[in-house]
């Protein structure tokens, strides 16, 4: 996601870790026509805290901005079926654009951004870690598949890891 923002080229502006007054702040302050996307993360790797996944996305639509949140931390541990927080949260229809790895809870290599048809096509077209990025081998096309199969359906591997989480 950093990189992707580093090689837009475009300007941007950073609020403050997780400061929804400071994230509004900053959307007052650009012109509402102009094009504007929100990047944050669903879980933050360093601390263990997660993103106001909702809260955002009350700010971006009214904002006019869209939504691209960084799941790597979250699928396959967090929500029904693992399929992130945002999906725990109930926020996933919200999220124009999701990115995820298939390395952490599913045991691979790789990763996916997930949103709709254009915007996935315009990444896949013009992101040159996509453009010269081969496709993924058949063994860890099945392995992903058989580890993304096996999280929505087993709550064990979530629950076990919850558990052992201090509060």
């Amino acid at each position: 996601m950093i990189e992707g923002i580093r090689h837009g080229g475009c300007e941007k502006r950073i609020f403050r870790h997780n400061d929804l007054a400071h994230l509004e702040e900053l959307l007052r302050a650009i012109d509402p026509e102009r094009p504007k996307i929100i990047a944050f993360e669903s879980v933050y790797s360093m601390d263990g805290d997660f993103g106001p996944t909702a809260a955002i996305c009350d700010l971006a639509e009214e904002h006019g901005a869209l939504t691209y949140l960084d799941e790597v931390h979250g699928v396959g541990l967090y929500g029904p079926r693992g399929a992130g927080v945002a999906a725990r949260d109930g926020a996933m229809h919200r999220i124009d654009v999701i990115e995820g790895t298939l390395a952490k809870a599913f045991g691979l290599m790789g990763g996916y951004i997930a949103g709709k048809l254009d915007v996935v096509d315009c990444v896949r077209s013009f992101a040159s870690g996509f453009i010269f990025t081969s496709a993924l081998a058949p063994s860890i096309a099945a392995g992903a598949l058989a580890s993304i199969r096996h999280l929505k359906e087993s709550d064990t591997e979530r629950k076990t890891i919850h558990a052992a989480r201090p509060a």
